[in-house]
């Protein structure tokens, strides 16, 4: 188990301390990669930030739906500013995601995903 400050719309790697091997699990994700983070016992699904436009990896990870979203928007209003213990949990979907990765690229259009997040 790991402490995270609670202070930014992403969770950022550097903001993770206590438990280098969380920290070194989010920075070597591929872009868009999936994991559950338990942070204070809730499970908040991310994505890995997408690599910058200069190809580097972007060292953070977003609320991957409108359920996580919601989720972290509460934290970041009643824990702004705090540490809260994170852990990493195992994300039974992150495997079959990638296996299916790039066969039905035209669904992953952004009209699709706001559509579709969060069923």
């Amino acid at each position: 188990m790991g402490m995270m400050r609670v202070c930014d719309n992403v969770i950022w790697a550097k903001h993770i301390e206590g438990n280098p091997s969380i920290q070194e699990h989010v920075l070597a994700l591929q872009q868009d990669a999936s994991l559950i983070l338990l942070i204070e016992d809730f499970a908040l699904r991310c994505v890995k930030m997408r690599d910058g436009a200069d190809g580097r990896p972007t060292p953070g990870l977003k609320p991957a739906d409108s359920v996580a979203k919601a989720t972290w928007s509460k934290f970041l209003e009643e824990r702004r500013g705090e540490f809260v213990r994170v852990r990493l949990k195992e994300d039974p979907d992150n495997g079959l995601n990638a296996s299916l990765s790039g066969l039905l690229s035209e669904w992953e259009s952004e009209a699709d995903s706001r559509a579709y997040d969060g069923l």
